[in-house]
């Protein structure tokens, strides 16, 4: 049977998290520790459910004393990309509403306007609006697509993040303890714990830059489909046609 690392596990399917959940760490140790060696030690300040400032305080010194890569940059980056992903689908959503509703007003007030007007100028009004509207449909169409995007996108990036919240909770159980008990028996962290807890991050590093990868991919994917949107040639030729202010 292959081995499979829980980092592993857990990236592939976030929903067998429970079956790799970290042990509590001994919090009164930790806090001591924390008194003793990482008072002096600051860290930007990243809220995450569930992880305490000293544990975050131990990886980051880990981090910065060994040069391994940092788990929670990678966070703060795809965190930062979520606020942003839901702004602009917020944006697209009202727009395709506002769309929506223009075009019942339209349909409403043309219905209203037959019975009253008759002629040659109806006869040649009648095909002209009911042309504008086939368009306005569309164009409501590709408003709606652009959102549907956006919103798959950001759903994606959002389990992304969960994800990643996972990995570095199951990182604090496994490395966590350790580096406790290295700091309690020995003061401080010894090369030989720096060394393990230094393939421990890079292995994990290795597991949300996979993360990353998929979701760059399906951005990627979106892009395609946005470009291939009906009556739109390229995604910024649709800010000509329907104009949301801050996309850029």
């Amino acid at each position: 049977m292959h081995w499979k690392h829980h980092y592993d596990a857990v990236a592939e399917d976030p929903s067998c998290y429970h079956e790799h959940a970290p042990a509590p760490l001994d919090q009164e140790a930790l806090a001591e520790i924390g008194r003793k060696h990482l008072s002096h030690f600051h860290i930007p300040a990243i809220p995450i459910p569930g992880i305490g400032t000293l544990e975050r305080k131990l990886i980051f010194f880990v981090c910065d004393h060994t040069g391994a890569p940092n788990p929670f940059h990678a966070l703060e980056a795809l965190t930062g990309d979520g606020v942003e992903l839901e702004r602009v689908e917020k944006l697209w959503a009202q727009a395709y509403q506002e769309l929506a509703d223009a075009g019942v007003k339209l349909r409403a007030a043309a219905v209203a306007l037959r019975p009253a007007w008759d002629g040659e100028e109806a006869d040649r009004f009648e095909p002209a609006l009911r042309a504008y509207l086939d368009e306005f449909d569309a164009l409501a169409g590709s408003v709606r697509t652009t959102w549907e995007c956006v919103r798959a996108v950001r759903s994606e990036a959002q389990v992304a993040e969960g994800t990643v919240l996972m990995l570095i909770n199951i990182l604090i159980g496994s490395l966590g303890g350790m580096l406790v008990a290295e700091f309690v028996t020995a003061g401080t962290v010894t090369p030989v714990a720096a060394a393990q807890a230094q393939v421990e991050l890079a292995y994990l590093a290795k597991k949300i830059a996979f993360l990353g990868g998929k979701l760059n991919a399906l951005q990627s994917d979106i892009t395609k489909i946005l470009d291939a949107v009906r009556g739109f040639k390229r995604i910024e030729a649709m800010r000509f046609v329907f104009d949301l202010a801050g996309l850029e």
